[in-house]
């Protein structure tokens, strides 16, 4: 008998109301064992067969390495399909330690989910087995719609391909939901994302409303079509022998079937199952010389994946304050900051973000902007359109495109002593709740401070090799912003810039990382001002690395 095995005896026999039944042994790769295991509340001692993997103490893959399974206890929470109770626990490297972890996790799981018969308050999705469907995985991402399904309704479902990746060592395809229709075809409800992901090519599954949710014990979805027995209704099965008899041409093709329940009393979960062209898991039966669907006898059911990316689930990880989200921001300039301030806002929750730019983007403003080499020359408001397309499925594309951020700069700037154009310009920009101007343009700023604005005005500039940066955030911010620069308060060695070959206009210092970090402290120290409803101020982000870096935020 190993060392190893040894001392997993030996700590086990020493922890209290922990006997060993069956010792400890080295099977082909595994340790195995059984042990009971008793808590104060039991009439008996539980008993567990143990599973102890090579990696062990240590996790894999974020999984415990040991397994304690009971198949008598599947009834109860937190337990999975082969009778394995799920336990968590801290970390350590010595294996004695946390063999004492892993049993008091396992007498917590007793004390609180087979003694007392707790239940989370946080729902807990079935559990759904992850196979491939002839060598292939699929995946469909579903959005909250806006009406109220009946229990059995159902009908048709308008999905788009997205997108063909790799799960692991499979190939796997990625789809959303478009529209839900009604068994004559006709459209229900448009499921709500962006533009671009709405102009995708169209395929159409199936879907069938049971309101509870196909499931044994409320844990595990149902392995087998028999399980549907009492729950499919037969105008259901008739439906899906219909379909299958009009696409018998396309035998051997996938058929998506999405399957709804309520998780609670107003929200919808879709599960996902793949149905193959002529061979559905139903046939005709003659009974009393009516003829019936019946579902097959053990037939397997082939589930996909789905993810609910309803708004409140993609942000549910983190997104910035209401008072931001929720505003119509514009953009001014989406060089450098710019174009890092709006990927920011649109990963952060943001939806209705216009910008104005009027320059092309060169390969050269890749390394430290938010664009791709791919995409070659171009402009930059249509470039970054793309990219915040395929960041955020709810990111509204603005109306103005390329010829209102032309016509912005010339208007602005030609007829600001016209009283009716000032005032048009004053009513559009106004429209916007937060604008940030990142176009480090002193004479769009000077023209700026002239006009009546009531939105939330930012100015965001950076001083050469991002040693600062300044944001200017209240009416006399063309004042502070010229002090700033114009003055003696910030170094700004203007023959140490980036001067390109040719006529070009030279440019500031600084890599990605540098402004990353300056415009991502800035949008910190708005948001959290916003938030806690304070008054922003003027401020400038200062950062030394004479020793160490350091960053230092000075409001004024």
């Amino acid at each position: 008998m190993s060392q190893r095995v040894n001392e997993i005896n030996t700590v086990v026999e020493s922890i209290p109301d922990v006997k060993i039944v069956k010792p400890f042994e080295q099977s082909k790769i595994d340790i195995e064992g059984c042990i009971t295991v008793f808590v104060e509340g039991l009439e008996q001692p539980l008993e567990f067969n143990v599973t102890i993997h090579p990696q062990y103490p240590f996790k894999s893959h974020e999984t415990e390495t040991i397994k304690f399974s009971n198949d008598d206890l599947i009834e109860h929470k937190h337990i999975m399909q082969n009778g394995a109770i799920c336990i968590h626990t801290a970390h350590t490297p010595v294996l004695s330690e946390k063999l004492i972890y892993d049993i008091e996790s396992v007498k917590a799981w007793i004390k609180k989910y087979y003694i007392n018969k707790d239940s989370d308050t946080h729902y807990e999705h079935l559990i759904v087995p992850q196979k491939a469907f002839n060598e292939n995985h699929f995946a469909y991402f579903f959005n909250e719609v806006d009406y109220t399904f009946n229990k059995n309704q159902f009908g048709f479902v308008d999905y788009s391909i997205m997108n063909n990746g790799v799960f692991y060592k499979k190939n796997i395809q990625s789809s959303i939901f478009q529209s839900f229709l009604n068994k004559d075809r006709k459209k229900i409800i448009d499921v709500s994302w962006n533009f671009q992901l709405k102009n995708l090519p169209q395929n159409t599954g199936l879907y069938i409303f049971l309101k509870d949710a196909p499931s044994k014990n409320q844990r595990w979805v149902f392995n087998d079509w028999k399980d549907f027995e009492a729950i499919l209704p037969q105008d259901f099965l008739k439906f899906l022998h219909n379909v299958e008899e009009r696409l018998l041409k396309e035998e051997g093709k996938t058929l998506p079937l999405f399957v709804g329940y309520n998780i609670s009393e107003t929200e919808i979960h879709w599960q996902a199952i793949i149905l193959e062209i002529g061979n559905f898991p139903i046939y005709g039966e003659k009974i009393n010389k009516q003829w019936f669907t019946k579902i097959k006898e053990d037939k397997p059911i082939d589930w996909a994946m789905t993810r609910n990316c309803s708004y409140k689930y993609f942000f549910g990880r983190g997104k910035l304050s209401d008072r931001i989200t929720e505003s119509k921001i514009l953009i001014i300039g989406i060089g450098a900051i710019g174009s890092i301030v709006a990927k920011t806002l649109v990963r952060c929750g943001c939806r209705k973000l216009d910008f104005i730019e009027y320059d092309i983007k060169e390969p050269e403003n890749v390394c430290r902007s938010e664009y791709s080499f791919f995409t070659g020359i171009t402009n930059k408001t249509n470039d970054l359109l793309n990219e915040l397309c395929l960041i955020s499925p709810y990111y509204e594309i603005p109306k103005g495109g390329y010829e209102f951020s032309e016509m912005f700069d010339i208007v602005i700037k030609s007829y600001l002593n016209d009283r009716q154009t000032k005032n048009e310009i004053e009513k559009i920009i106004n429209e916007y709740d937060i604008i940030f101007d990142c176009s480090a343009d002193n004479d769009l700023l000077y023209v700026l401070s002239q006009l009546n604005i009531n939105s939330t005005l930012l100015n965001l500039s950076i001083s050469n090799h991002a040693k600062h940066l300044v944001c200017a955030t209240e009416h006399n911010r063309y004042d502070f912003i010229t002090s700033q620069f114009g003055g003696n308060i910030l170094k700004f060695d203007i023959d140490d810039l980036h001067n390109p070959t040719g006529c070009w206009s030279p440019t500031f210092k600084a890599s990605y990382n540098d402004i990353n970090v300056l415009v991502q402290t800035a949008l910190k120290q708005i948001n959290l001002k916003l938030e806690q409803e304070k008054t922003l101020r003027n401020f400038v982000v200062e950062t030394d690395d004479t020793n160490c870096f350091n960053i230092n935020i000075k409001e004024f």
